[in-house]
């Protein structure tokens, strides 16, 4: 097994980030739920769930992200313009995403949230072949193309819209700010600071779009949160996300959608006061218009063809993505928390042409998440 040696700078954010863990103290604070690394809502920070409310004082929550993206070229045709885009996105992203917040007063909070991104190659291609291969599954054409691959690429008419298929670094970060009119809060501290909550969320670009890890402009977003405690340890919690994006250039022309959806529902199911169970569903709306759109096949037969869109990029522009993430979570103190989480992605329908009743769309494949949940 091959493996690339690690970017010096993704390791040191790493290191400085979990040093500033280990001298922090337990406090509640808005638990987030799991970031989807998707190459293009990467780029505009699309948002994720979160639980209402919030106890104590300030808080850090800190996310580490290793996650294999595989959506093999697609060559695209646009209806209305006769245009030919390329897509590609094939690589690892390992990624730590810091979020600081504090109150402002009893019904508002203030949080900004920092994701830093590093792409490179990696063992999960090779990993999740063979495990195809062990369950006698499909293999989505892996094994025609390189392990430990590292591209993103994106063309208009041949022409490179990214400078680099090799993005590391911050591309963007994220303030929000969350009022939590209706409190309802678990009969344990720290369990859930349930209830009903709004927060309007602000992406501000830091990098130029060309290097791939933001969209170039602001993006803003408007959620509601809903949260309900059950029993002494667990709770249920739910988001719903509207997201006006900005322009985006590296995908000019391109039938986009301004407006996206996110749904998201999460459930913490405990088996002793500690331990408990994570379960996770989210779905997010297309990214293009698939009406405007045509795939160009390289292959000629039916169950070919079919392989070929699961395994390209075209679920992951033109279909609603879903994911999934199942783990376990430790509670300690008065709300200090570590989640382990598995994410797989997922969709809901015969979008494969296949006749079953779910497809994939690779964008990722497989996620492996690490979550703290601190105060500073």
């Amino acid at each position: 097994m091959r493996l690339r040696a690690p970017n010096v700078s993704h390791a040191l954010a790493i290191a400085l980030a979990f040093a500033g863990l280990c001298t922090s103290r337990p406090a509640q604070a808005i638990r987030s739920s799991y970031r989807n690394a998707n190459p293009i809502g990467w780029m505009h920070m699309l948002p994720a769930g979160e639980v209402p409310g919030w106890s104590g004082g300030a808080w850090m929550n800190f996310e580490i992200n290793h996650a294999n993206i595989w959506n093999m070229q697609a060559n695209i045709r646009d209806k209305r313009t006769n245009a030919m885009y390329t897509y590609k996105a094939d690589f690892e992203q390992s990624s730590a995403i810091l979020e600081l917040g504090a109150p402002i007063s009893k019904h508002l909070a203030l949080t900004f949230e920092v994701p830093y991104a590093n792409r490179n190659g990696g063992f999960l291609d090779d990993f999740i072949d063979q495990f195809h291969q062990l369950i006698q599954s499909d293999r989505f054409l892996r094994h025609l193309n390189d392990d430990f691959d590292n591209s993103y690429v994106v063309r208009n008419n041949g022409a490179d819209q990214l400078a680099t298929e090799r993005a590391n670094g911050v591309g963007a970060v994220k303030a929000k700010l969350k009022y939590w009119p209706l409190q309802w809060k678990s009969k344990t501290p720290g369990v859930c600071d349930c209830g009903f909550a709004m927060s309007a969320q602000a992406k501000m670009p830091l990098q130029h779009r060309k290097f791939g890890l933001s969209s170039g402009s602001e993006d803003y977003s408007g959620m509601l949160h809903l949260g309900i405690p059950l029993g002494s340890f667990s709770a249920v919690w739910a988001s719903a996300a509207y997201t006006k994006l900005g322009p985006n250039e590296t995908f000019a022309g391109w039938p986009r959608r301004d407006w996206l959806q996110m749904y998201e529902l999460s459930l913490d199911l405990a088996m002793s006061p500690g331990w408990g169970l994570m379960l996770q569903a989210r779905t997010e709306s297309p990214l293009f218009r698939k009406q405007d759109l045509e795939f160009q096949y390289s292959y000629a037969g039916e169950r070919e063809r079919a392989i070929e869109r699961v395994a390209s990029g075209w679920n992951a522009l033109t279909a609603w993505r879903g994911s999934q993430s199942i783990g376990f979570r430790y509670r300690w103190g008065l709300g200090s928390q570590i989640n382990l989480l598995f994410v797989e992605d997922w969709g809901t329908g015969n979008k494969d042409g296949r006749g079953e009743k779910l497809y994939v769309n690779n964008a990722p494949d497989v996620s492996l998440i690490t979550q703290w949940h601190f105060t500073f």
